[in-house]
């Protein structure tokens, strides 16, 4: 298994500290830059854009493209651009999207898995300049096409952590994307689902590509880390599609109390509800060591591509740093042994 390192940003972060960062990731081996987009915050194809401009070799991953959200066309239009500002360095996420921000923005996520499969599809297709009609539950075509081409083709991967969807994942994309904030047997299970898809296609999808975005934090004395990840826990905890993935940890946490202070935009008494021993369970965060460890696991448990999305202080952000640079130089992947 030849694994990747890279690194992810929410939009939280201030567009000029996510080109700071990027340059650093860059410098310390990483391969890929992916930008996670969520309603009300930075955008994820101008962040790209602003990032290719600014680095010479990483993969740049708008992050996760809901079709409910983006019609195609113009989707494939500002992709296509950012191929030619970055050549043979464009990858893009598509995902069905959050079911809170959808409502907020006057969607309901209708027939999901046909609205996935239509936007793989139907991107592949404008790219190379065929004519697409449409008529789906996301959108609608009528004859659409592109008059250039981006350079190189574009890998679509497909965010997810619904059965369906991870099957349909490991059928028609060229990778899966896990959701950050899962616990080691949320990951398998997801895995699985998108290893029967691809078993179902036959042997050409060997070469399915499996990423997951990560929360991560490092500190030299582990509980700086562990308070700011409980902030990400709880925003990611908003969502009732969690529920699985939290029972499966064993902990005893309020998932219900947490979606009703998100919901109130109390974010700081939903964290005040996650207990420590979610990080472990959730993220990697913790000292250097401890990150090491727990990193070394989601690998194991069959990740390719993990996304680490760094958060923190600057001086803890440039720790996290120093270890994608110790990981992204190693000959071999970390091992358990490191923890």
């Amino acid at each position: 298994m030849t694994v990747e390192i890279g690194v992810v940003f929410d939009g939280f972060d201030d567009a000029r500290e996510m080109i700071r960062l990027a340059r650093g990731a860059e410098a310390a081996g990483a391969g890929s830059v992916w930008v996670a987009e969520h309603m009300g915050w930075r955008e994820a194809v101008t962040a790209c854009a602003a990032i290719a401009g600014a680095t010479e070799t990483v993969r740049l991953v708008p992050t996760a493209i809901s079709p409910y959200l983006w019609h195609p066309a113009p989707t494939a239009m500002a992709l296509a651009t950012l191929a030619e500002l970055a050549p043979g360095r464009v990858a893009v996420a598509v995902s069905v999207g959050n079911l809170l921000n959808l409502k907020e923005s006057g969607h309901e996520p209708v027939r999901p898995v046909a609205a996935i499969g239509n936007m793989v599809a139907d991107l592949r297709a404008l790219w190379t300049g065929e004519r697409v009609t449409r008529d789906g539950p996301a959108y609608r075509l009528d004859g659409a096409y592109m008059n250039f081409a981006p350079p190189a083709p574009l890998p679509i991967y497909v965010a997810s952590t619904g059965p369906q969807v991870l099957r349909l994942s490991g059928r028609i994309a060229d990778g899966v994307l896990l959701s950050g904030g899962l616990t080691l047997e949320s990951t398998r299970r997801c895995l699985a689902f998108a290893d029967e898809g691809a078993a179902a296609a036959g042997g050409e999808r060997d070469s399915l590509r499996r990423a997951s975005l990560i929360y991560f934090s490092v500190s030299p004395d582990g509980r700086v880390a562990v308070d700011d990840l409980k902030t990400k826990l709880a925003y990611l905890f908003r969502s009732a599609r969690h529920a699985d993935n939290i029972a499966s940890s064993g902990l005893p946490i309020d998932h219900a109390a947490i979606m009703d202070a998100v919901g109130r935009r109390d974010l700081a008494q939903a964290a005040a509800m996650i207990p420590d021993e979610a990080i472990e369970a959730f993220c990697v965060g913790g000292t250097p060591s401890d990150c090491r460890g727990l990193l070394a696991l989601y690998l194991e448990a069959g990740i390719e591509e993990p996304i680490l999305q760094i958060s923190g202080t600057p001086e803890n952000k440039a720790l996290a740093l120093e270890l994608v640079r110790e990981f992204a130089g190693a000959q071999d992947p970390i091992s358990p042994s490191a923890r």
